[in-house]
């Protein structure tokens, strides 16, 4: 049996990045044999790709150069060009920053519903969506657009991750009405991303500076021990005084032994939603200009379209481009079994006329299904997981990183989170 001071389960980013904060006197428990949770990339015939569109970006400066500063020389400063496909045509992103794109009548509902927005205190997403922006920008945008990402009723989401939307001041929704240039989202208008390797990048220049990491490990059962933990993978046992758990909140509480029926019952009222990760390789460089298509549209499958070789022009060979659609769907969904192929010809299909996506032109495809992509904020989100963490703090487990804490958190947040943590520690 090997021995850790203290033993990292999961060696996505918040993994990696507590390692690095902790020195060399910890060991990391990976159970795929390459590190990287959520921040991976793909090569499919020479076409790089992530898990969804990873850029880095941070409204903590220094926290920001220090993500950057670990991948070197490795990495460019990007200027984002995110838009959204409403009806006929691209709006700028966030929409409430491209009004004036709209038609005339779409215009004068968006602005003076705005202007006369309800005054009521929102109990769900819903709620907030029309108090926040009004009836127009609402109805045309944001309840339609999260209705398709989070698969659910808006009446049964909490307020508990608005913070992360934009908060526009009346000044500047007249003035986006008007034509006059406006930007939302202003900590990520100028993003970072690696020149080579697609955003794994990051977690390789991690990784390289850590010594303990095992990969191959996947978190079976553990067990307290008198002064410290043992972990075991039904092969092979891990020992360690303290224990950071990264990984999915699900697999920790079932290695755990003797759970109380209260925190199953809690853990089993948690919400989350799947991602199908569409790449599509295409024999031109048609795919330029734009970043990301968001696309409310509830007919059309995918939420979001990015363009990897806007990221870097080393994600696809010369004279080509790609694409990735994100699909989003909830646990267990039918789609998630799908056949690889006819999931590519319905995104080829759907977005031959937004992205120019001929099926003549498709030379390379692949399709990735991740189960754990994002954390959805229920009505009773705050109750269960207070009931689950409750019992993780009276035990001495640590946890971080978005599915460790179960929070729909960025990258940098992760990394902040770790950093924290160690320091607490």
């Amino acid at each position: 049996m090997n021995n850790a001071n203290t033993i990292i389960l999961g060696g996505g980013l918040s993994g990696l990045s507590a390692a690095y904060y902790l020195g060399n006197q910890c060991m990391v428990l990976e159970s795929e044999e390459i590190p990287g949770g959520l921040c991976r990339s793909f090569n499919r015939d020479g076409f790089i790709y992530d898990i969804g569109g990873h850029i880095l970006f941070s409204k903590d400066k220094p926290l920001l150069g220090e993500i950057t500063g670990w991948l070197g020389e490795n990495v460019d400063r990007k200027r984002r060009n995110n838009q959204i496909r409403y009806r006929d045509r691209f709006i700028k992103y966030p929409f409430e920053n491209g009004l004036a794109a709209l038609d005339r009548e779409d215009i004068y509902e968006c602005l003076i519903s705005f202007l006369n927005r309800p005054e009521l205190t929102p109990k769900n997403l819903e709620e907030w969506c029309y108090a926040r922006f009004g009836e127009g920008i609402a109805e045309k945008y944001l309840i339609p657009y999260n209705r398709k990402i989070w698969k659910r009723d808006l009446k049964e989401l909490s307020l508990l991750w608005v913070d992360r939307i934009p908060d526009p001041s009346r000044e500047d929704i007249v003035k986006s009405a008007l034509g006059i240039e406006t930007e939302g989202y202003t900590h990520q208008l100028n993003y970072f991303y690696p020149k080579h390797g697609g955003i794994e990048a990051l977690i390789h220049s991690l990784s390289d500076r850590l010594e303990n990491i095992q990969t191959g490990f996947r978190v079976k059962k553990i067990t307290r021990k008198t002064a410290e933990w043992e972990i075991s993978d039904g092969k092979r046992s891990i020992a360690g005084k303290r224990i950071i758990s990264t990984i999915p909140i699900f697999g920790l509480i079932d290695s755990l032994e003797n759970v109380p029926e209260e925190v199953r019952s809690a853990l089993e009222k948690l919400q989350y939603n799947s991602l199908i990760v569409v790449m599509i390789g295409l024999n031109h460089e048609g795919l330029k200009g734009k970043t990301a298509i968001y696309i409310p549209d509830p007919s059309i499958l995918a939420h979001r379209v990015c363009f990897l070789k806007e990221f870097s022009s080393s994600n696809a060979p010369e004279g080509k481009s790609h694409l990735i659609a994100e699909i989003t769907v909830p646990s267990g969904d039918p789609l998630l079994d799908s056949d690889d192929s006819k999931l590519v010809e319905r995104v080829a299909a759907d977005l031959k006329e937004i992205c120019g996506c001929s099926k003549d032109d498709i030379i390379a495809s692949e399709v990735k299904k991740i189960q754990y992509a994002y954390v959805v904020y229920d009505l009773e989100y705050e109750k269960n997981t207070k009931i689950i963490y409750d019992y993780l703090d009276s035990l001495g487990i640590y946890y971080a990183g978005r599915f460790g804490s179960f929070k729909y958190i960025n990258m940098d947040a992760c990394v902040k989170m770790a950093k924290d943590l160690v320091g607490r520690l």
